[in-house]
């Protein structure tokens, strides 16, 4: 997908002209625009798992990977596999609490399985059935909020596309992401934080 179509992604994607509304997002990735300097998400890459306008929005931060694997964090003797799954920082919600996600894909495109327990993601891992993805806390927006942020343009809205979730999964990943939506996003992505840097 050229830099062209994703722009016009983004524009279709993000409001409803018609109705004022955001439309469904759920299944979306929403990047970090090079402008937002919230510590949280500064310079991040989320996959929104629900959004809509009564639940708003819940996600997690894929590009934020920690030194530790899933192995590291469960006491259980049905390890196999687990010491593969990367845990990662997934937001500044709950972050005691671990998630679990199975990504897969097809022809068709990716289906998404939430809330999977160790037993699964061990069978999955053994089987090569999917990607499973260890999630240490969530983001999460109150009705409107989201839609009220993106009205700002602090995040950019994109489809999910199996590369960015095989690419390595930091700073780098945001990086080449924005740089790819045109010269405009490179050069806004390559300002230092200080402007007086510059």
């Amino acid at each position: 997908m050229n830099a062209l179509h994703r722009k016009q992604l983004i524009l279709d994607s993000v409001v409803d002209q018609s109705e004022g509304e955001v439309a469904s997002l759920s299944g979306s990735l929403l990047v970090a625009h090079p402008a937002l300097r919230d510590p949280n998400f500064r310079r991040a890459i989320l996959f929104l798992s629900a959004h809509g306008p009564e639940v708003g929005a819940l996600g997690v931060i894929i590009n934020r990977p920690t030194p530790l694997s899933l192995a590291d964090l469960v006491a259980t003797q049905s390890s196999e596999g687990l010491d593969r799954i990367v845990v990662y920082a997934g937001g500044p919600v709950q972050t005691e609490e671990v998630t679990l996600l199975c990504f897969r894909w097809s022809d068709d495109g990716m289906v998404v399985q939430p809330n999977l327990d160790l037993d699964e993601a061990a069978t999955v891992m053994k089987a090569g059935t999917g990607e499973v993805r260890a999630y240490q806390g969530y983001a999460g927006w109150t009705p409107g909020q989201l839609e009220a942020e993106l009205r700002q343009q602090a995040w950019i809205v994109l489809p999910a596309q199996r590369n960015v979730f095989r690419e390595a999964h930091d700073e780098k990943l945001w990086y080449r992401t924005v740089c790819e939506l045109g010269p405009a996003f490179k050069l806004l992505a390559q300002a230092p934080d200080d402007p007086s840097l510059n």
